[in-house]
């Protein structure tokens, strides 16, 4: 037999059940772990009808939801989501949100129609409010939520309070001491805080913006401070193997005097040093080049080039073509925060015949692979993705930068360490 207050608790509950799924990173196998929360959440619902049809106890259902169905769906979600803690409770507050919405509309069609609680049309009307903000959620809430849950780390708890807070409020409002219908004057307070937790989002979203902004203008300052330093780090050996080569052309007229008075003195074994001594002078007046590519091998050069001169040893195989399907100053900036990471932790090290880098990069069928080494005697901090994390000011930033690229090109990145060694691995996705 059809029961109208049924239908209304289904169609709500089926509504927020998609929209906690759509909105929480679900952990592997993802399928499998879905069709369990969609299980359990059938289960939850199935005991509050039990609560309202069995029992008789709509109110005490009314008045207490919160305890029989939204905790239950937070401790079943806590235990298939891949975040936790505060951005999971925001994500299920988010939810609430949209369907608190739903719920004031239903309550106020009943009102309007009937001057009582009339569930049919109550559940009619959330259900046409879920479909007409699904669009929402969906291409706005959604993408920007989990957007600031992969950046954001900190201060989860501070928007999650701000939630709560006007959660509670628009709860006390629409069921404390009794349900909207016996009090209808309060449906103005209603949508009041409906507007309030809007509003908060509105200065949540804008302050992720903000942040976004301010690290987008710090890494493409970095950008372009490693393409300055990269040309005049060439320039300048350039210059230097100029003034070499300057040198080279004022003594060779000397030294083949030399060389040829010692052949025809048949002194050979003389003509023979001045030979390698001219050799050696012409090998060191060339410019090192690590790899095919102008702007990965400028980078390099700076980089070994500080290496070298803080006495750190550098071992390298750097196999990048000129020409590749990538931003070339993006994948030199990647480069260069690894390897000014790299330069750092190693200076750091005291024992100086421990200090090591070791780089190997290749390009293989539309994919770059980058294998980095380094000395670390400093414990690293790795946050629950794997991800290395500092509460120094000022630090982080080159992480965070590489974080940016490997996401853009769908990269599979890896960060670890093993005793005083510290790991690297990038694999990016032409």
């Amino acid at each position: 037999m059809f029961d109208p207050v049924i239908f209304r608790l289904f169609i709500s509950q089926a509504f927020l059940c998609f929209l906690f799924i759509s909105i929480t990173p679900i952990k592997t196998p993802k399928k499998r772990n879905t069709i369990i929360i969609v299980i359990g959440a059938f289960i939850i619902t199935s005991i509050n009808a039990l609560i309202i049809t069995q029992f008789g106890l709509l109110d005490f259902y009314a008045r207490y939801y919160v305890l029989t169905l939204i905790l239950p769906y937070i401790v079943l979600i806590w235990n298939f989501a891949i975040h936790k803690g505060p951005k999971l409770l925001f994500g299920i507050l988010t939810c609430e949100v949209f369907g608190n919405v739903a719920i004031v509309n239903g309550l106020l069609a009943s009102y309007l129609l009937y001057g009582y609680d009339n569930p049919l049309v109550d559940g009619l009307v959330r259900m046409a409010t879920f479909l007409m903000l699904m669009p929402l959620f969906l291409m706005v809430v959604k993408p920007k939520f989990i957007e600031i849950a992969e950046t954001l780390d900190k201060g989860w708890w501070i928007l999650c309070s701000v939630l709560v807070a006007s959660y509670i409020l628009t709860y006390y409002v629409g069921f404390v001491p009794e349900s909207l219908l016996a009090q209808p004057e309060n449906f103005k307070h209603a949508y009041l805080s409906i507007l309030l937790s809007g509003l908060i989002y509105l200065v949540i979203f804008n302050f992720f913006l903000v942040t976004q902004a301010k690290f987008n203008t710090e890494r493409d300052k970095q950008l372009l401070s490693t393409q300055v330093n990269s040309i005049a780090n060439q320039s300048e050996m350039i210059t230097s193997a100029q003034e070499k080569i300057k040198i080279i052309r004022h003594d060779v007229r000397h030294q083949l005097r030399i060389i040829e008075e010692h052949i025809n003195e048949g002194n050979l074994s003389e003509a023979n040093k001045f030979l390698n001594l001219c050799r050696d002078e012409l090998a060191n007046s060339t410019t090192k080049v690590y790899c095919e590519n102008i702007a990965i091998n400028a980078t390099l050069s700076y980089y070994f080039d500080l290496a070298e001169r803080n006495k750190i040893r550098v071992k390298s195989k750097v196999e990048i073509p000129k020409l590749i399907n990538i931003n070339n100053a993006e994948l030199a900036v990647a480069y260069a925060n690894s390897l000014e990471n790299a330069v750092n932790a190693c200076i750091k090290e005291p024992d100086e015949k421990k200090r090591f880098i070791s780089l190997s990069s290749r390009y293989i069928k539309n994919q770059i692979i980058i294998d980095m080494s380094n000395a670390c005697s400093t414990k690293i901090k790795f946050n629950k993705k794997g991800i290395p994390y500092t509460n120094e000011r000022g630090h982080g930033i080159g992480i965070m930068s590489i974080l940016a690229f490997s996401k853009k090109y769908d990269s599979i990145i890896k960060f670890s360490q093993d005793m005083d060694v510290f790991h690297f691995k990038l694999l990016i996705n032409l």
